[in-house]
């Protein structure tokens, strides 16, 4: 039997709870690896089986479809059938190997850009039109294998929409590129070129062992069904499933410059007629499909960059002003901000103290405007009854990247991954004692857990 399946099987043949715990495990294990400094070949090919169960990721299944239309186009009168392939699987793991490379040159420079709006914003675009081009609704040559003109599909076009596939997976194995961004931050006595190298070696193998999966679509799923009618509907299935993940790159993206659920949804309906009208808007003009493709993104960049800026320059509202809140002695004012039903102190020694004295345990929430994670997580704290009911038990701290407390916890060792980037959580106790931490806002079943639920 494959092993693969074997341990398949035997996760789900576990109750749920000791499922989810052997995956906890595995994944923390994972991640220790990546942050650490040694290198071996065991610790390569656990990285590599790392990277193959992190492809088993839901959100990595739209690219699946998209890998198996991309190298079917390119592979027509090819005459060896792994060479595309081949090449796309090697354009993919090249991404993480660059990952590697940018995440020592920079350290959390690199994460911090990959949370920017801005960033969650262009994600959201290229997934808005992956959609339309896999729903067949606009044609982009890229994704056939006439690519750019070119009468025989070339193995660097085929490189690069690899790399392309490799990018949009990243998304997805978040945690593992902030492990390795933690082990380069944990670093005290500075970087070396032996170190970039193990870095970017490492993000390597990740790499590789996730696209283990694309590399066996393109072998053996490059013969498609044969087409018909039938196709059209698979086509707007698959078309929808990447919208949503189109739509939750946006939300991110412009929750991060204050715009409400409402306008985000305006914005993203706005922009899918948008971009479908005036790439069929300009086919009457014989123009090529590049060149409209082309046009209609700029436009939709037009709408989508003056929407941004209107709301930075009109919009009513701004970030939340901290309430002082009076106490008995009239000198001790302590700073807190209430969202939704939650009240969260401002200041590090009041939540201490407030700690102290109901005796419950803190939990801390590293925040900043320009994260887009940060603001995510904040809206489950609004809408999760399940958090919001654990959070109501713990004394609340949250700490803005623009306090003076914030580079006092950067400082401290025990918190490297603040040097990486936001958002960050930990839970502690009265005494300054770390419970938990995490850089994933999605974890809030181990929250919880170790809130005590």
């Amino acid at each position: 039997m494959n092993p693969l399946y074997s341990a398949i099987v035997l996760l789900m043949a576990t109750t749920p709870a000791h499922a989810e715990g052997v995956l906890t495990s595995m994944n923390a294990w994972v991640e220790s690896h990546l942050a650490s400094n040694q290198s071996s070949v065991g610790a390569y090919v656990f990285l590599m089986l790392g990277g193959l169960l992190a492809s088993l990721l839901p959100c990595v299944y739209p690219l699946y479809p998209i890998t198996a239309s991309i190298i079917a186009g390119r592979s027509q009168g090819t005459a060896h059938r792994a060479l595309h392939p081949a090449v796309y699987y090697v354009g993919l793991a090249s991404i993480y190997f660059l990952f590697g490379l940018i995440a020592a040159a920079t350290g959390g420079a690199f994460n911090e850009v990959l949370r920017l709006p801005m960033t969650n914003l262009l994600l959201a675009l290229l997934f808005l039109v992956l959609a339309l081009a896999t729903a067949g609704f606009v044609h982009i040559p890229l994704f056939s294998g006439n690519a750019l003109g070119e009468k025989t599909p070339g193995v660097a076009g085929t490189f690069i929409m690899g790399m392309g596939a490799g990018l949009l997976s990243s998304s997805c194995v978040g945690p593992f590129v902030v492990g390795i961004l933690v082990g380069i931050a944990s670093q005290t006595d500075g970087l070396t070129w032996l170190s970039t190298l193990i870095a970017a070696l490492k993000m390597l193998a990740f790499g590789l062992g996730l696209g283990i999966p694309f590399l066996l679509i393109g072998l053996f799923g490059v013969r498609l069904p044969k087409s018909g009618a039938w196709m059209r509907y698979v086509q707007w299935a698959l078309g929808f499933l990447i919208l949503y993940f189109a739509y939750t790159y946006l939300e991110k993206g412009l929750s991060g410059y204050g715009f409400k659920p409402e306008g985000i949804q305006l914005v993203f309906f706005g922009a899918l007629l948008l971009l479908f009208s005036l790439y069929h808007l300009w086919e009457g003009e014989d123009m090529h499909s590049v060149r409209r493709m082309e046009r209609s993104l700029f436009a939709l960049f037009a709408l989508v960059g003056g929407l941004v800026l209107a709301q930075g320059v009109f919009s009513t509202s701004v970030p939340a002003t901290p309430t002082v809140t009076a106490s008995a002695n009239p000198l001790a004012a302590v700073a807190t901000e209430t969202k939704g039903e939650l009240t969260w102190y401002l200041n590090h020694e009041d939540a201490i103290k407030a700690s102290r004295e109901q005796g419950k345990p803190i939990f801390v929430d590293f925040f900043a405007y320009w994260c887009a994670n940060c603001k995510a997580f904040e809206h489950l704290t609004q809408t999760d009854r399940n958090l919001i009911e654990g959070l109501k038990k713990m004394v609340l701290l949250k700490i803005y990247d623009s306090d003076p407390e914030f580079e006092a916890f950067q400082n401290d060792k025990r918190y490297p991954e603040l040097k990486v980037g936001l958002p960050f959580f930990i839970i502690a106790d009265a005494d300054d004692h770390l419970v938990y931490k995490t850089s994933d806002y999605t974890r809030t079943d181990e929250m919880l857990m170790f809130m005590g639920e």
